[in-house]
């Protein structure tokens, strides 16, 4: 383990235990501009501060990219990517799903990452080329090929009352597939695909820091990952699609023939963020 992703481990595992502290507990909850869908907490600002504390520490000549904080740009070509707590209603809800994100991205290109659920105690980590790993464990993706065996997840971003996007999407897959999740962590639902617990993943709406991490899990456990409509992937186009390979085929035909996407490419085009 290289001293990228040991400090990441350090960052995310001190992170976790102000989520275990505050989980519970009454919340000061904020919202985001005029989306009553869009939490933030004290305990959002207090694990991103821990996280920056201890990256910054170690590498302060390096740029770092946190949702609470924004860019703090150093010119570098090394980039940390951080979700302090990935799924903050959740957490305001005692809904036990939600966890910290932090990915180190050198030139765009995702080289360590950790995601990390406290209350199970489980580290999600890889590195370019070293493979994936929970808890020190390997991990892969799974190798269900059919639809009707395949458990999905997906989500739905905070536009969602105004757009309706995806909700054709997962009727249809909610029909034709063993189940379809709505966890509301993307990072831990990238994670779960990773370790092949979930045989697909797809969503229009997150943000780079949701997916930074999970996209190297995605990778280094032997799945595919592209944007929804099949092009490469880009950690900044606020959609992705996730799964093992022969899932990621046969999920990219029925979205990109949906009538979800359809609409989506005929209103905004291929190209449009949310």
């Amino acid at each position: 383990m290289t001293l990228f992703l040991k400090t990441a481990v350090r960052a995310a595992k001190a992170a976790g235990a102000i989520h275990k502290k505050f989980y519970g507990k009454t919340l000061h909850i904020q919202f985001k501009g005029k989306n009553s869908l869009n939490l933030v907490t004290q305990v959002d600002q207090l694990s991103e501060k821990k996280i920056l504390s201890i990256l910054q520490k170690q590498f302060s000549t390096h740029d770092f990219l946190g949702e609470e904080s924004g860019l703090q740009k150093n010119n570098s070509a090394y980039t940390w990517i951080i979700d302090p707590l990935d799924g903050t209603t959740n957490f305001a809800h005692a809904y036990p799903f939600f966890c910290v994100s932090i990915a180190l991205v050198q030139n765009g290109i995702p080289i360590a990452a950790v995601i990390y659920d406290a209350l199970r105690d489980e580290c999600f980590t890889a590195e370019k080329g070293k493979g994936a790993f929970l808890n020190g464990k390997p991990i892969r993706v799974s190798k269900i090929s059919t639809l009707e065996k395949s458990l999905l997840c997906t989500g739905f971003a905070y536009m969602v009352r105004e757009t309706h996007y995806n909700l054709d999407n997962f009727a249809q897959f909610v029909l034709t597939s063993q189940g379809v999740r709505r966890d509301g962590s993307a990072a831990m639902n990238f994670a779960y695909v990773a370790a092949g617990r979930l045989d697909g993943f797809w969503e229009r709406g997150i943000q780079a820091w949701d997916i930074a991490a999970g996209a190297l899990l995605i990778l280094e456990a032997g799945g595919k990952l592209t944007d929804i409509t099949g092009t490469p992937f880009d950690l900044f186009a606020q959609n992705a699609l996730a799964a093992n390979p022969k899932m990621h085929s046969i999920l990219l035909k029925i979205l990109t023939k949906g009538k979800d996407e359809k609409n989506w490419l005929k209103r905004y085009g291929k190209n449009k963020k949310w």
